[in-house]
């Protein structure tokens, strides 16, 4: 695992630029482009709903709605800042820390899913029969979430968290990004404070995997991974009820609000706070044990 200072691969890249974008401007940059999105991806959706007279299966919507969402978005950042202004490097990691990032993500949420039932909030519901039908929905329910996990995290972790690490230090930027990442999902939608704390949890869990590890393979596997094992395996978004795209197992969220998260899932669930606490501390004191400091600028 790398060093959270200079020698971090993503901090190497950032440095090696052939223009440097200041922390704070970054942000700036960031918050002027996530409003962008917010105000083309819905005028994006109806163009190609609309003028294209497209007829979309539930599966077809979600997969428009995800590529007019991360074009204005990872569009403006990644093409027009990243690869014309800074001339940034993309830094080498090898593809094991994708399997790393599996492991992480699934470890990550069996530890939320345990502490959950240990509140005796979790109800089974039924299971589905395994038909064609069903595993093709999956399957393309889980592409979905993989596009829209790339997304997310080459926006915040590739591009924009290595700039705040670079100005302003690896806590700082670390805690910076992941509050951006937690305000993004909560203006999308009215959420809880804890919604927002949860997410905001995530989004540091996500960015440590990405500095550790000194690539983007392994917070995009934890991040594809919780989210497909939560909505395809075990059903447990939406809640209460099932994915309509389908899911293997059917579990509902049941009791207080607090323990619960009631309509908002696992994101509203105190178990959830408790469980990403535990992984964010881990990977931050990681460093103690497992760094590898004289490789840890070059190729992983």
């Amino acid at each position: 695992m790398q060093p959270l200072d200079a020698e971090n691969a993503w901090v190497a890249s950032a440095n090696a630029a052939r223009r440097h974008i200041p922390g704070s401007i970054a942000l700036v940059i960031a918050i002027l482009t996530f409003a962008f999105t917010l105000w083309a991806a819905p005028a994006i959706y109806a163009f190609a709903v609309g003028v294209l007279d497209l007829n979309l299966s539930v599966g077809g919507a979600r997969l428009a709605r995800s590529l007019a969402y991360f074009l204005p978005l990872n569009g403006v950042t990644f093409v027009l800042v990243f690869l014309l202004f800074e001339r940034r490097s993309w830094p080498q990691a090898k593809s094991l820390w994708f399997f790393f990032g599996v492991f992480a993500g699934a470890a990550a949420f069996v530890l939320t899913l345990a502490v959950v039932i240990a509140f005796g909030v979790v109800r089974y519901i039924d299971e589905s029969p395994l038909s064609p039908r069903l595993v093709a929905g999956i399957v393309e329910a889980v592409f979905i979430i993989g596009l829209r996990a790339f997304g997310e995290e080459l926006f915040f972790r590739a591009w924009l968290q290595p700039l705040l690490v670079r100005s302003w230090g690896a806590s700082l930027a670390v805690a910076a990004t992941s509050v951006f990442f937690g305000l993004a999902h909560a203006l999308s939608r009215d959420v809880p404070f804890l919604v927002f704390v949860n997410v905001s949890l995530a989004g540091a869990f996500f960015g440590l995997l990405a500095l550790r590890t000194g690539g983007l393979a392994a917070p995009f596997a934890a991040h594809w991974v919780w989210n497909a094992v939560e909505q395809c395996l075990l059903g447990l978004t939406p809640n209460p009820g099932s994915d309509p795209m389908g899911t293997v197992f059917n579990l509902d969220l049941v009791g207080p609000h607090l323990l619960s998260g009631g309509a908002d899932g696992l994101n509203g669930s105190i178990g959830n706070t408790a469980a990403l606490i535990v992984c964010v501390a881990a990977l931050g004191a990681a460093g103690a044990f497992f760094v590898d400091r004289p490789h840890a600028a070059g190729v992983r």
